[in-house]
């Protein structure tokens, strides 16, 4: 089959494999396991392999990815990790059941949409513990916003968050955990509550998952790159027992030539507003890929061809030196493995083509 590239090409049965690990792994301890999609742009093939592998829920950072999902009939509960718009809020209390929180404003309009549209909305108020994104850090603002949402009729305060890692790239520890606990007893305390969910993160706390040294009482998990690049994001070290080969990305072989390796004549700057540096290597012969910038981040891409290295990439070409390779021709493909940043790059291009490897369940 002839597939003009570039495309991308998904392992479904890898991306099951990789979340039934996880979810077993949460099990044992008594962790509940959210499948997020974001990368994917809510994809819902994707999402019906992590439903059958037997995730809580499902999230995703946007509300469009979400009503695509639910418009192709899954059935589960689909959590808004980014922070609610208030321009969309009726949007947003229309298609998700649960979502993240950290501003009373819009918590309020939230309460106020939900009345509108006769729906009751679960609402997780995130705390900041240290990587400085979204959250709560003042324990007077935490106290009030806890207050405030349990006198809203519309809005059900379904858990306390936290995150890692995302920003500010601070790791999750037992010690942190230990803290933001100690923050979930308080509160539970001070309003007489208890919280049916406490939500400890991402995939930068898979490590200390397979170690069982996320304490009791952190019972649910948000996990994207952890399930779709089998790797944790502390360290970026592969999960035990999970699959690296998820996603492939192939390109198209479309100029081969032999050329100087530094340009000559007077340099300015690039495409994208950078002055280039070269390295002096004398002739070598280059490739150039049917796929640029607007496709792909190509920092993210790691050759799966022998003898191939990347130059650099506009926005419809990347550049490749294959002086080592002397096998390749015009119209043949190079794959390459992603990084998150990549994989999310491509998910989003139309130009990229989407290409499934189905699982049978």
């Amino acid at each position: 089959m002839n597939i003009c590239s570039p495309y991308l090409e998904i392992n479904l049965p890898a991306i099951y494999h990789n979340a039934k690990v996880i979810v077993e792994k949460g099990k044992e301890q008594g962790i509940l396991i959210d499948g997020v999609t974001k990368v994917s742009l809510g994809d819902p093939k994707i999402a019906r392999v992590l439903l059958k592998a037997g995730v809580f829920g499902i999230s995703d950072s946007r509300i469009e990815s979400i009503k695509r999902m639910k418009e192709d009939g899954l059935d589960t509960q689909f959590t808004l990790i980014r922070l609610p718009c208030l321009s969309q809020v009726e949007e947003e209390i229309k298609y998700a059941d649960v979502s993240l929180n950290s501003e009373f404003i819009t918590l309020k309009a939230l309460n106020e949409a939900g009345e509108r549209l006769k729906k009751k909305h679960k609402v997780i108020i995130m705390v900041e513990m240290g990587d400085i994104r979204e959250g709560i850090w003042n324990k007077e603002e935490l106290y009030f916003v806890i207050g405030e949402v349990l006198k809203m009729e519309n809005l059900e305060l379904w858990g306390i968050g936290t995150n890692f890692t995302c920003f500010g790239g601070v790791i999750p520890t037992e010690e942190k955990y230990i803290s933001f606990l100690e923050i979930v007893r308080d509160l539970e305390k001070r309003f007489n509550i208890s919280f049916p969910m406490v939500s400890g993160g991402n995939s930068s706390s898979i490590s200390l998952l397979f170690e069982g040294k996320i304490p009791s009482g952190i019972n649910h998990l948000r996990i994207g790159e952890g399930i779709m690049l089998g790797r944790e994001t502390s360290y970026r070290k592969p999960v035990l027992g999970a699959r690296t080969d998820t996603f492939k990305f192939v390109g198209e072989i479309l100029e081969i030539k032999e050329k100087p390796s530094i340009p000559w004549g007077i340099i300015g700057e690039d495409a994208f507003g950078h002055k280039p540096s070269f390295k002096v290597r004398g002739i070598r012969k280059r490739a150039l890929l049917n796929f640029g910038r607007q496709d792909i981040d190509p920092e993210g891409l790691i050759p799966e061809t022998f003898g191939i290295e990347i130059l650099g990439a506009t926005s419809d070409y990347t550049v490749v030196d294959i002086s080592e390779n002397d096998s390749l021709k015009v119209g043949d493909s190079i794959s390459f493995s992603l990084n998150y940043s990549a994989l999310l790059q491509a998910f989003t291009s139309p130009f990229v083509k989407k290409i499934y490897k189905e699982v049978d369940l």
